[in-house]
């Protein structure tokens, strides 16, 4: 059922979107044959069955198709390059270094976060070249910056470490940092309008380019070299690519209003991003200061693993579930109640089958992938992929009070969880072992969405109950899993 706004020639349909109507604004998007069976399938999910045809469920199903394309792609890339490096040509010792340095250039990336592309695609003015440019200047400037850092920190974190070998790499893996700071802002101007498909593409390129370079270095010379120059290449073809994607040209315009918006925005996602970054990836530098480097490589592919789960779901929560909600907030709250509760019911079916299939079935994932060597990651990405299906389960709720323009609440969700872990990790390294420390962080994730709760209750408070009886719903469903592993599978399996 369509009501006609004749002041503006649009369509309102079922859930409220506004649509083109023939004869007036423009022709309506057309659905393929396959995108109405999908449509039929989406609505036999529970809580899915009244999603009508409109263009903004086409646009998310085609942006969603995308990412899933491009995303997949991109893990098929990196699983057969961990396969090919894990097993024949790389120790647990290379992936272990290679964390750290990984870890020590995430970490200053996120300590100085501001949330340039968040802001561009959630901003009113995000279309305008002179806010884009404005945002691009800011966030070049800050590559270079966090060059100048690492560069210089790269001496003193081999010295903590007591590991040499880390600053040679560490001082090459900082130029990625730097280039990364020059890429375009055609990335944000198309995220924002779930225009995915050559982002897609250059991102798969890019993974392929990494792989090859890694694997003929490791071939060459069987060292951590070859995941350093790996993502060296990767992001210098990602950069040079979003030049060249979307005619959108770079230049020196700046607009002081722009400029102030963009930092004032950042400020609040730099808290957050900060605290992100010590309660989540900041682990891999605790874990490597108390662990050898063969039980630290294990970790690190344990949680690469369990995160590749996500990474799919997390890509299309980012950049289409984000843009989408942030203009169904635009446009009233019902629309973007409506949404955020079928997306929250899709991903509790989707987190609770990952939790299901780490908790039963991580000894054999790591078995299978990457062979007797590292054994010890298997009960590891068990423990760890439950975490990765709780932060899977998170992700829409902070993507929601994102898209409301609140930041705070995922800043003291992980203030929480750092005061968790800070204590947990403690106790487990002193008084236990890294078994216990990895439970730690297995529910760590509790921790840090309480406050998020909060946020829905205090600026969403229609979808407050739903997101409890969901939330209850996962946990019962992994505590389920891991009785009837326990009770069950875990005598049949042996390495």
């Amino acid at each position: 059922m369509k009501l006609l706004d004749q002041a503006e020639g649009q369509a309102i349909d079922a859930v409220g979107v506004p649509v083109s109507v023939a004869g007036t604004t423009g022709p309506r998007e057309e659905w393929s044959q396959l995108e109405h069976g999908l449509l039929r399938v989406l609505r036999c999910v529970p809580g899915m069955n009244s999603t009508s045809a409109s263009d903004r469920v086409l646009t998310a199903f085609r942006g969603s198709a995308w990412t899933v394309i491009g995303f997949g792609a991109s893990q098929l890339l990196r699983l057969g390059s961990t396969l090919v490096l894990a097993r024949r040509l790389l120790t647990p010792e290379a992936f272990g270094l290679v964390a750290l340095v990984n870890v020590f250039l995430s970490g200053l990336a996120l300590l100085s976060d501001l949330g340039i592309g968040t802001d561009v695609i959630q901003h009113k003015r995000g279309d305008e070249p002179a806010f884009i440019n404005t945002a691009f200047l800011i966030q070049a400037g800050r590559g270079m910056l966090l060059w100048i850092i690492a560069s210089s920190l790269a001496y003193p974190f081999a010295h903590f470490y007591h590991r040499p070998e880390i600053r040679n790499l560490a001082l090459v893996a900082a130029v990625s940092v730097l280039v990364q700071g020059f890429a375009s802002g055609s990335v944000w101007k198309l995220t924002r309008h779930v225009q995915l498909g050559k982002i897609t593409m250059l991102r798969v390129g890019a993974e392929a380019t990494g792989l090859v370079v890694s694997i003929g270095w490791a071939i060459l010379s069987p060292t951590a070299w070859a995941l350093v120059v790996g993502r060296l290449a990767a992001e210098t073809f990602f950069t040079i690519g979003t030049h060249l994607i979307d005619g959108e040209r770079v230049s020196t315009m700046w607009d002081p209003i722009a400029a102030k918006d963009i930092l004032a925005f950042g400020a609040g996602m730099f808290f957050s991003s900060a605290t992100y970054f010590l309660a989540g990836e900041a682990e891999r530098l605790v874990v490597g200061k108390f662990v050898a480097l063969a039980i630290l490589g294990c970790f690190s592919l344990a949680v690469s693993i369990s995160a590749a789960a996500t990474q799919v779901a997390q890509r299309i929560m980012g950049q289409v579930f984000f843009p989408m909600i942030s203009a169904s907030v635009r446009t009233g709250p019902d629309l973007a109640a409506s949404q955020f509760k079928k997306v929250r019911l899709m991903l509790l079916v989707i987190s609770g089958c990952m939790a299901i299939l780490f908790i039963g079935a991580g000894n054999w994932i790591v078995w299978l992938l990457l062979g007797p060597r590292y054994a010890m990651a298997g009960w590891m990405l068990q423990l760890l992929g439950f975490r990765a299906a709780l932060d899977l389960f998170t992700s829409a709720t902070t993507q929601m009070l994102f898209a409301l323009g609140t930041s705070k609440y995922a800043a003291l969700g992980n203030l929480a969880k750092l005061a968790f872990l800070a204590v947990g990790l403690t106790v487990s390294f002193s008084m236990f072992g890294v078994r216990e420390a990895i439970w730690v962080l297995a529910v760590s994730p509790i921790f840090a969405y309480l406050p998020l709760l909060r946020g829905i209750r205090t600026h969403f408070q229609t979808a407050f109950w739903s997101e409890v009886s969901t939330f209850a719903s996962l946990i019962a469903v992994a505590g389920l899993a891991a009785l009837i592993y326990e009770t069950l599978v875990k005598g049949a399996f042996t390495l």
